[in-house]
């Protein structure tokens, strides 16, 4: 009786090392697709904004709050999301951010005072529409 009943709990105790491993695998699979989604997302930003700093010497007055206006509604889409995201999607976000800062910079020193521009960000409003 007694090594049936250790049998059993043995059985019982693989089982559920069993369940618990395949949970944590699942989390850890998860967690992964996140992160990589919120890595091909941040790239193909990143991308948008390596080109649009490319222009800061050409770009129009138009030009540039159209494109200040897109830049703000996703960089309060991804600061929303950053929370979730590991230390180096995060530092790269950072980088991402300080380029478009040098942007504005190079931006308002050749077409002076542009502070008046209105931007519009509403985070939500995709999702609204959706």
């Amino acid at each position: 009786m007694a090594i049936g009943i250790g049998l059993f709990t043995f059985a019982c105790g693989a089982e559920t090392q069993n369940d618990v491993n395949e949970t944590v695998d699942e989390a850890q699979v998860e967690v992964s697709e996140e992160n990589m989604e919120a890595n091909a997302e941040l790239n193909e930003f990143e991308t948008w904004v390596t080109t649009n700093s490319a222009r800061a010497e050409t770009v129009t007055e138009d030009e540039y709050r159209e494109m200040r206006t897109e830049y703000k509604q996703r960089e309060a889409e991804f600061d929303a999301e950053s929370a979730n995201w590991d230390e180096e999607t995060r530092a790269e976000w950072e980088k991402t951010k300080a380029e478009w800062n040098v942007f504005e910079d190079n931006v308002k020193r050749r077409l002076g005072d542009i502070e008046g521009i209105d931007v519009d960000v509403d985070v939500n409003r995709d999702k609204d529409n959706n």
